[in-house]
């Protein structure tokens, strides 16, 4: 008698009751067990949504156990398999269709424009996601990015994009959110934005005014953009530590920056090109007297002396 048989007998006498779960999970896989799990209750569910089978459930589970005397399966058991593997289909389907979250994903160096339900548009950044549930946002819309997004809010309800490091909040608006790490950065072009930082910290910004949180200190800023400068293939930085920086050349390009002797709080003011490496490799570290050396997806820096 093969396994399949074994487990076929197994599960029918643990259908009729003989063998409880603790004897089951003996004489079965743990893969098994899980999978019988969902088997009975895919019968109860069943059972529950239509009531005039309960007598063909019986039947079915009957003819499982009823056990051949040969090493064949019998027609009745391969078809309450069958019915079995369906069930667990129709309850996977059910789980899949249940979650209605979804899920935006950039790879690095890459942008996409996404169109929301109420017609908001969100630009994500490279290697950036972005996550709503479709089912709850028409009550609520609220979001959870990790990464790069500028957004153009639709008025209507409150809006709120969450992070790790913070949320922020809008009825109708343009705006920029960076959280990666424990860096944190909300800019304000359009309208008015609430941001609750990590630390618990309420900032209201208009337009031209920003906040940025970096290590638990909060700074707010001002400038006179009216778009980020990543729309444009450019990232800037005003008295922004160097880690910062070389995490988002790192996000940009796909690579690897072993800092050397580099100090990483060192403040950086400047840009760099997202689209071309050796030249925002020199806008970086030229300026900070820092030497580099490219090796296929690795970057060595050293620095030097100004009197090299």
């Amino acid at each position: 008698m093969n396994k399949n048989t074994n487990n076929t007998y197994f599960l029918a006498d643990w259908l009729e009751g003989k063998l409880s779960d603790d004897q089951l999970k003996k004489l079965v896989s743990e893969k098994d067990f899980n999978e019988y799990l969902k088997l009975r209750k895919s019968f109860d569910i069943l059972s529950e949504l239509n009531k005039p089978m309960d007598d063909t459930l019986y039947s079915i589970k009957k003819k499982i156990s009823s056990k051949p005397k040969s090493k064949v399966i019998s027609l009745y058991t391969k078809f309450a398999l069958g019915i079995a593997a369906s069930l667990l289909l129709f309850l996977g389907l059910y789980s899949k269709f249940s979650n209605q979250d979804i899920i935006y994903k950039t790879a690095t160096g890459k942008q996409q424009t996404i169109a929301l339900l109420d017609g908001s548009q969100v630009i994500l950044n490279g290697n950036s996601t972005l996550k709503y549930n479709k089912k709850s946002w028409k009550n609520k819309r609220e979001l959870f990015l990790d990464g790069e997004a500028y957004f153009k809010v639709t008025k209507g309800q409150k809006f709120t994009v969450n992070s790790k490091n913070g949320s922020v909040s809008v009825l109708g608006t343009q705006f920029n959110v960076n959280s990666r790490d424990s860096y944190f950065k909300v800019f304000c072009f359009e309208g008015k934005v609430k941001v609750i930082t990590k630390n618990k910290k309420e900032h209201i910004l208009t337009p031209s005014k920003g906040v940025t949180v970096y290590d638990g200190i909060e700074k707010e800023i001002t400038n006179q953009k009216t778009k980020p400068n990543w729309l444009k293939g450019e990232k800037t930085f005003e008295n922004t530590p160097l880690k910062i920086v070389i995490a988002e050349l790192e996000n940009q390009f796909n690579v690897k920056i072993d800092k050397g002797n580099v100090n990483y709080t060192t403040l950086f003011t400047g840009g760099f090109d997202t689209k071309n490496l050796n030249l925002a490799l020199a806008s970086v570290f030229k300026p900070l007297y820092i030497k580099y050396q490219i090796k296929d997806k690795n970057i060595k820096l050293r620095q030097i002396d100004t009197n090299d």
